[in-house]
């Protein structure tokens, strides 16, 4: 997990509210998902006991959909997930709405990496919402842990630095 006061600051205080939203919203997601993951092992561990004394557990999507909807932290998850991407969606909003506004050389760049996070959050967010497996609760907790804060932090120090410099430069505030 990345504390954000440990992270480079750009020259919009818009963009670094965002930003301290985006890495607590991963924190938070990262404690729900270890929670998750601990209360499924042991859900995991019980059926197993459960199996070696001849009960039948059904089908195995049955099984899935039941422990989703009783294991503790599944809604909040699932809400945390919606949120960091809605946050995000509107966040690059903000932040090409600003480009255009000062035309910045580089927009369309920066437009089309947003474009595949984006894409790339949905994808994450969707595992989620088909499957809370122990394989899919380690995928997304290194995914809040580390891919999306690592992705997020190169994504500053390097096109949101520049982005933000150009448009301070060229007469653009803090929103």
């Amino acid at each position: 997990m990345i504390d954000f006061e440990c992270t480079p600051q750009v020259d919009l205080e818009f963009m670094n509210r965002e930003h301290r939203k985006a890495f607590e919203d991963t924190n938070a997601l990262k404690r729900l998902l270890d929670s998750a993951l601990a209360l499924r092992l042991e859900s995991d561990l019980e059926s197993e006991t459960a199996d070696d004394f001849g009960v039948e557990l059904g089908n195995e999507i049955e099984h899935e959909v039941e422990i989703k909807s009783s294991l503790p932290g599944s809604e909040e998850i699932e809400q945390l997930m919606q949120t960091l991407l809605l946050d995000t969606v509107r966040h690059f909003e903000l932040e090409e709405q600003c480009m255009e506004e000062h035309s910045f050389p580089a927009r369309a760049e920066h437009r089309l990496e947003h474009r595949r996070v984006l894409q790339w959050m949905e994808e994450e967010h969707s595992r989620w919402s088909r499957d809370c497996s122990i394989e899919t609760i380690n995928h997304l907790s290194l995914y809040a842990a580390d891919k999306f804060p690592q992705w997020l932090l190169n994504h500053i120090v390097t096109m949101d630095t520049v982005m933000a410099s150009y448009v301070h430069r060229h007469g653009g505030n803090s929103l």
